[in-house]
């Protein structure tokens, strides 16, 4: 009849999986987790001037993504060497690389305001540290959203 099992008990475990546990997301960028990372991969910011080129991935809950530099011959020799180090071991392993220039960067090197996402146009320093190198000092350079596209034709140089 109707109103059959009404009010008998709550649906425990309604919409959660069995066996699943928490999700699991990165540590927020102002987390302990990020400084004793730093202090334990020997990190050294590389002189240079700014460097730009396009955010190629960014994965949000584990806070970590990939940058590709407009012109690799900018990028300074130090980090280029260990760029290429990466490169033959990751050959070497049996793994594809997609992208041959990509430098990876990780949450707490996100300017705090700006929102990355894939094909962001970016400006960042580069580091080397004990696991490779990396994009620090990331930074919004393609306008509101900083989507790649709009902004090419702001950064063409003029006549």
């Amino acid at each position: 009849g109707k109103g059959k099992g009404k009010g008998k008990g709550k649906a425990k475990g309604k919409g959660k999986a069995k066996g699943k546990g928490k999700k699991r997301t990165c540590a927020p960028v102002d987390s302990e987790f990020w400084s004793k990372k730093l202090e334990e991969e020997n990190r050294i910011v590389l002189e240079s001037e700014p460097l730009t080129g396009i955010c190629t991935l960014y994965k949000e809950g584990q806070g970590w993504g990939w940058v590709v530099p407009d012109d690799i011959e900018a990028v300074p020799q130090e980090a280029r060497d260990k760029m290429a180090e990466e490169l033959e071991t990751l050959k070497a392993s049996g793994k594809e690389v997609k992208e041959e220039n990509r430098i990876y960067f990780r949450k707490p090197d996100v300017e705090a305001d700006f929102k990355i996402k894939k094909d962001s146009w970016v400006t960042f320093q580069v580091y080397i540290d004990d696991k490779g190198v990396g994009a620090c000092e990331v930074s919004n350079a393609g306008g509101d959203d900083g989507i790649a596209e709009e902004a090419e034709a702001e950064a063409a140089p003029e006549a």
